[in-house]
């Protein structure tokens, strides 16, 4: 194959979210646009305690309704995305997460999300007193049955990508 020849086209869009950039590959027989959207990178992490993954319940705009989640989020200027993880687990559900293990990395779309994400795992969960959610962001949390959180994936009562991907990564390659 041929080296391809990237021309990047230019920025259509920005907000303090997102970008949206429009590039166009030359393949010399053909050309193809990507359209990227760029959301930063995100970490999450399946908190378990026994055979119980820790949720948090979020309001979710495109299938409006509650979704049941890992917690996970942006991974912030200057932090590393185990720290992001730790960080969003205790600001959705108050629980403290040490020892983060690598679970899996990977990406929504290779074509046209430029969303690295990165799951870890914690088994050494401390559950804080104090914790109060915010109730624009997580309106409860739930220790859950991994097969339960399985059998919600499978049937499509949890549809999160982040979700998913930790639930059965976890299943597979630390539960067995």
């Amino acid at each position: 194959m041929k080296p391809v020849r990237i021309r990047r086209q230019g920025l259509d869009y920005r907000n303090p979210f997102l970008e949206i950039s429009h590039s166009q590959a030359d393949f010399g027989s053909f050309t193809k646009d990507y359209y990227v959207i760029e959301l930063g990178m995100r970490a999450g992490v399946v908190a378990a305690r026994g055979d119980e993954i820790l949720l948090a319940r979020q309001y979710r705009f495109l299938i409006d309704r509650m979704s049941w989640e890992v917690p996970g989020g942006r991974v912030e200027a200057g932090e590393s995305p185990a720290e992001a993880a730790a960080r969003e687990c205790r600001e959705e559900t108050g629980a403290i997460c040490r020892n983060l293990q690598p679970l899996v990395v990977y990406y929504p779309g290779l074509d046209n999300f430029n969303n690295r994400t990165t799951l870890f795992y914690s088994v050494h969960v401390e559950m804080t007193s104090e914790f109060v959610a915010d109730a624009s962001e997580v309106t409860e949390t739930a220790w859950m049955p991994l097969k339960t959180c399985i059998e919600m994936a499978r049937s499509g009562e949890i549809l999160d990508a982040l979700t998913v991907m930790g639930l059965l990564a976890f299943q597979c390659l630390v539960k067995r």
